[in-house]
């Protein structure tokens, strides 16, 4: 995995956005947009400061063979990115999924739902799917 993916996942999983980011390292917006665009790899002061903000080394961050484990719903963004990586789509298509999967978990995690509303919530979305199946056949 390669350092800007590595990035984004890490930065991504901490919530943490790219500009806030940059100016806690010390580095302006455009740089760190040059790092997460894979077009620059930073000087080795600035990779330190990077790796000990995300509480990783220096060394994981620039090691291509090592990879970042990743969660159901990371892998399922990420496929989805690759698969459209040509649509003009791409972007708005994976915003939406993943702000589903974020208020899904939500609903999940929270206590907002009872445990029968959350069954039901799950039944129902395992009809819409089912659903939008029948309509490809």
């Amino acid at each position: 995995m390669k350092f800007n993916e590595k990035l984004d996942i890490l930065l991504n999983r901490r919530n943490i956005k790219r500009v806030e980011f940059a100016e806690k390292v010390g580095i302006t917006y455009r740089a760190f947009a040059y790092y997460i665009s894979d077009n620059r790899t930073p000087r080795r002061s600035v990779l330190e400061r990077i790796a000990r903000e995300l509480n990783v080394t220096p060394e994981f961050l620039l090691d291509d063979s090592m990879e970042i484990n990743l969660s159901k719903e990371e892998k399922l963004i990420r496929r989805i990115s690759a698969r459209n990586e040509s649509s003009p789509e791409t972007a708005k298509l994976t915003a939406e999924a993943t702000k589903f999967l974020s208020q899904s978990k939500g609903l999940f995690a929270g206590n907002a739902l009872s445990e029968e509303d959350k069954y039901d919530l799950m039944r129902c979305l395992t009809e819409i799917y089912e659903d939008s199946r029948k309509d490809k056949k």
